[in-house]
């Protein structure tokens, strides 16, 4: 999967769906679909989402984990996208934290 790739789908009117976990989340976190679409046209990918074979069903999609930055307080976002170049949804959206990551905000801590 390539950021390229997605940013062109959403600049073809690729339909954009927000699980309802995504939706919840953005809610509580104050993250915005703003957010999400600056992260997708200005981030990059830090981590792609290999699907196991047994989970590989019409509802399943290839995934990546965006990393980007607000415009409004230039704090660190992730956005977890599906993506299968017909589809695009926005499996979850959050700030990443210091338990979970390194300073660089883009390496898992172990």
């Amino acid at each position: 999967m390539d950021v390229n790739e997605l940013r062109m789908a959403l600049d073809n009117g690729v339909p954009v769906e927000y699980s309802a976990h995504c939706q919840k989340r953005m809610l509580e976190r104050g993250i915005s679909r703003r957010d999400i679409k600056h992260c997708i046209y200005n981030g990059e990918i830090i981590e792609i989402i290999v699907l196991a074979d047994d989970n590989k069903s019409e509802k399943s999609l290839p995934s990546c984990l965006i990393l980007d930055y607000r415009v409004v307080d230039n704090k660190a976002i992730h956005v977890l996208v599906g993506f299968n170049g017909k589809r695009i949804l926005i499996i979850s959206a959050c700030y990443p934290d210091a338990e979970h990551w390194v300073a660089d905000n883009k390496t898992r801590r172990k």
